[in-house]
């Protein structure tokens, strides 16, 4: 695994193209649909990939429990032709099925689009986003975003700082 100079795998980089400030949906399908919509029109997925992260989220929820609830989606490498990762900060809070879960939901707050090539990559960019998910801070700094730059700034440099920890 290529870790780079800054001690991260490529995948792990926030981009802002894949990237949506303050997402007014309604429902988990309307927020996935939104992220791969994004992701699709700028040339991180294949035509493929939305209806196999609606697929794949039906199957196995990604919602995570934490103090400040959130989802971190993702599909099958085959449909990824750039590794990066998505970030939606939602305008209010959205139903996701709990990851793990039978049944069970998390109100997100957040959601992180996982597009990875190497499927090496997702468990350590699950754990990774889970050990970020799991600090008291994160959710306060990004909610002060002004703006998508400053949103994607602000994750970058969290994730940076998880790397650190």
């Amino acid at each position: 695994m290529d870790m780079g100079s800054t001690g991260t795998a490529p995948e792990a980089s926030v981009h802002r193209d894949i990237s949506i400030f303050r997402l007014d949906a309604d429902t988990d399908v309307d927020v996935l649909a939104a992220l791969a919509e994004q992701a699709e029109q700028n040339g991180w997925v294949a035509p493929s990939f939305r209806a196999a992260l609606l697929e794949r989220e039906r199957g196995y929820p990604t919602g995570l429990p934490t103090v400040i609830p959130v989802a971190i989606p993702h599909a099958d490498p085959v449909h990824v032709l750039r590794p990066g990762l998505g970030l939606a900060v939602l305008s209010h809070p959205v139903q996701f099925g709990e990851m793990g879960g039978v049944g069970a939901s998390v109100s997100a707050r957040v959601v992180v689009l996982i597009l990875v090539q190497n499927p090496d990559e997702q468990i350590v960019l699950l754990t990774r986003l889970i050990g970020l998910f799991q600090r008291p801070d994160w959710f306060d700094r990004l909610e002060h975003a002004a703006d998508l730059n400053d949103l994607v700034t602000v994750f970058g440099d969290l994730l940076a700082e998880q790397v650190s920890v």
